[in-house]
């Protein structure tokens, strides 16, 4: 704690000690604020393109399905997959985001699920688009409300890895109406390769 400026003489030695113990006491006792160490989130909807300060990510499209099918393998899920496209342009250095999960309406979590192409880990460099597909499995009555949360810090319960760093929340703009829908249907999806997208979220080529 900075205080004002003091005149020292050895009269008032005394007090300037004093109050100097006292400042320092008034610092010790301060009640911490907790929201120091909360992300910074910054929402979103499908199709906008969220800067995150390292990176700028933009989920490009949401699919429901009840398989993936990959290059090498086939995966059925146990409730229905939630498929994220998502793009990252890192924008300081190589980057991996380890961070992403699925929260319902309810507030829980699903962690990504690493099967039949689809990422949990993907890395990207300043200047390139990098293209990635997350899939979660989730049960039915998770999909109405769900968002789609994507950050570089790991993935941990409270969120720990992820304190004063900034996450993406974004909108999967699932209603309760389509969400019916949705777990009725029965879809086989391809999740799209890890890699270098063909152009950037804003349109550039990557």
């Amino acid at each position: 704690m900075r205080h004002g400026r003091r005149r020292i003489t050895w009269k008032g030695s005394a007090l300037v000690v004093g109050a100097v113990t006292a400042g320092c006491a008034l610092v010790t006792y301060l009640p911490q604020d907790t929201a120091l160490e909360d992300p910074f989130v910054v929402e979103g909807g499908v199709g906008e393109t969220l800067d995150l300060t390292y990176a700028e990510l933009t989920v490009t499209d949401v699919r429901v399905a009840d398989t993936l099918s990959g290059v090498t393998e086939t995966a059925v899920a146990g409730g229905t997959f939630v498929v994220v496209d998502a793009t990252w342009r890192a924008t300081q250095g190589l980057t991996t985001f380890v961070g992403a999960e699925v929260t319902d309406a309810e507030g829980r979590r699903f962690w990504p699920a690493n099967l039949a192409d689809c990422t949990t880990a993907p890395k990207a460099q300043p200047g390139y688009a990098w293209r990635a597909t997350y899939c979660f499995d989730v049960p039915r009555d998770a999909l109405a409300g769900a968002t789609v949360r994507l950050a570089r810090g790991d993935q941990a319960e409270e969120h720990a890895g992820q304190r004063r760093d900034a996450v993406a929340v974004v909108d999967l703009g699932i209603t309760g109406g389509e969400a019916d829908e949705l777990w009725e249907a029965t879809e086989t999806v391809s999740p799209e390769m890890e890699g270098y997208a063909t152009a950037s979220p804003g349109g550039d080529e990557g």
